[in-house]
């Protein structure tokens, strides 16, 4: 009675998780792009406020840091053609 009323109750949750593995990874790649690139442009945003408060040194530092998290998916998938891997999990959009 009890593992039936457990079954029933995560029977909704393993619903979700229909289409595979790698489409379920290809979601949560996504999601973790989407952080990635709202946290580098809140480091981009931070550094720019920190060379007008006078500490130009670490502005520029976040700045490129900030450059490079956001851009983290298109330097991976300009690094995957360049090496002939072109065959990723998550998509960020057509690149020659």
């Amino acid at each position: 009675m009890k593992a039936t009323l457990l079954a029933n109750h995560f029977i909704p949750i393993l619903a979700q998780a229909a289409g595979g593995l790698a489409q379920g990874a290809s979601k949560a790649l996504g999601i973790v792009m989407l952080f990635g690139f709202i946290f580098g442009t809140v480091c981009v945003v931070g550094g720019g406020f920190a060379i007008r408060r006078g500490d130009t040194d670490s502005g520029k530092l976040s700045i490129i840091g900030g450059l490079i998290i956001a851009g983290a998916p298109v330097i991976v998938k300009a690094l995957f053609t360049a090496f002939g891997i072109d065959s990723s999990t998550v998509e960020v959009g057509p690149f020659q």
